[in-house]
């Protein structure tokens, strides 16, 4: 009975999946942190390190502050986008637009471009209220928690 329920629970937990990282291990694995609007996008076809083509969208962003590392100009690189009216929807990144803001969460891709750290995780959405989009987690939060391992 004891070894149906211990595996029962395994399984329970396996099937939950993994946790999203906290904003520390972000933080800690970011070289960069910054708040940002996507002031223009770009999508193009491109190969991936294991050679499949996909579509890649190339967003120009607008610092708003620096929370982590330098102020020079960012380009993030992120899977997904449209491309002469195909569109290509990557599960572990959110869809970017023109104009929305965001904590971005972002280190050196193997082409040297901007990538989100941990994938989607590296990128946080920001609502008018500065709170993260459907959570009740506040820019000021974000901040608070990134800058702790600092002091």
């Amino acid at each position: 009975m004891v070894a149906v329920l211990v595996a029962s629970t395994a399984q329970s937990l396996a099937a939950a999946g993994p946790q999203p990282a906290t904003i520390q291990e972000r933080a800690r694995g970011a070289e960069r942190i910054v708040v940002a609007s996507i002031s223009d996008i770009r999508a193009a076809y491109e190969h991936n390190a294991y050679g499949d083509e996909l579509i890649v969208s190339h967003a120009s962003l607008a610092l708003e502050e620096v929370i982590k590392g330098n102020s020079e100009k960012a380009t993030v690189a992120v899977e997904g986008g449209t491309v002469d009216g195909v569109t290509l929807r990557v599960s572990t990144f959110p869809t970017l637009s023109r104009g929305e803001r965001a904590v971005f969460f972002l280190k050196r891709g193997p082409s040297g471009e901007y990538v989100p750290h941990l994938n989607g995780q590296g990128i946080l959405k920001l609502d008018a209220t500065n709170h993260v989009k459907g959570s009740s987690l506040s820019l000021d939060d974000i901040r608070r928690m990134a800058l702790a391992d600092a002091r």
